[in-house]
């Protein structure tokens, strides 16, 4: 999304229903990691989304994400 206006700029399609987070990675920063889970599905639906619970890499956005800042938990 746009964060001066809302609106929305992408979107991109994540092969199952339960997508759960996204970080940006790589050396470059410039590849989308997308976490995703398979907790509460049915069969049937464990069936048709295969890939559920999986981890994806989105590459070629043309955008970067900006690096983590360290922290002491």
């Amino acid at each position: 999304m746009d964060p001066a206006n809302g609106k929305l700029l992408r979107r991109i399609e994540i092969p199952v229903p339960q997508v759960t987070s996204v970080a940006f990675g790589g050396p470059q920063l410039d590849e989308m990691y997308v976490t995703s889970a398979n907790i509460w599905l049915s069969g049937e639906q464990q069936r048709e989304y295969p890939a559920s619970g999986a981890v994806f890499r989105v590459t070629g956005l043309g955008v970067k994400g900006y690096s983590g800042q360290p922290v002491k938990l």
